[in-house]
């Protein structure tokens, strides 16, 4: 698909950079699927419950039971993000890594927690809720383009260009999500994605 070739060219960019780069990446991904593992879980819930909402054609409980998702999973993401930030040096010490690639890795993990507990619901939480009310094509598109534009672009200029080396990808990869939650509380904000469902 279209994601696993562009984690194929982000991995490819990332090999250059020397093996603490490879290594930090790699642990970091790792670690960072923890760090989104509640907001996941909720994203699932939330396409069932809006799901029957919409079935039900009550868009006023659709947007409530929204919100109230929302707020569990911010909650949830903090939570989780605080506990892996303060067990980090635990973490880094049971991987055994060199301190070169300890310090990429921890500069990646409590970025990347920021950035979690910012943007992330509103980059995939939220449009689990558009999903579920059948606008499906709207969250496509904007995931594709927003993914070649700015997480694999953007991860070269950052990476590249402006020699930020690993960290410019991951960067690269927030900017992305930031454009995705704006384009759909944009999105959700209107009424558009109501009528999908009809």
């Amino acid at each position: 698909s279209m994601f696993q070739l562009g984690k194929i060219l982000v991995l490819s960019l990332v090999a250059g950079f020397g093996t603490a780069s490879i290594a930090a990446n790699a642990v970091s991904n790792t670690i960072a699927n923890f760090q989104i593992l509640p907001g996941m879980a909720i994203g699932l819930a939330t396409i069932t419950v809006v799901s029957r909402c919409v079935g039900a054609g009550d868009y006023e409980q659709v947007r409530f039971y929204t919100r109230k998702l929302l707020r569990i999973t911010y909650l949830s993401m903090i939570l989780i993000n605080i506990i892996i930030d303060l067990g980090l040096p635990l973490i880094l010490w049971i991987y055994n890594l060199t301190p070169e690639t300890g310090m990429i890795t921890k500069q990646l993990i409590l970025y990347h927690s920021i950035c979690c507990v910012t943007i992330w619901p509103f980059s995939f939480t939220l449009p689990n809720a558009l999903r579920a009310s059948n606008d499906v094509r709207f969250c496509m598109v904007t995931s594709i383009v927003s993914m070649w534009v700015w997480r694999i672009a953007f991860s070269f200029v950052l990476a590249q260009f402006l020699h930020l080396g690993v960290f410019g990808v991951w960067v690269a990869m927030t900017i992305d999500w930031l454009f995705r939650a704006i384009c759909f509380v944009i999105r959700y904000r209107g009424s558009r994605w109501q009528l999908k469902s009809n």
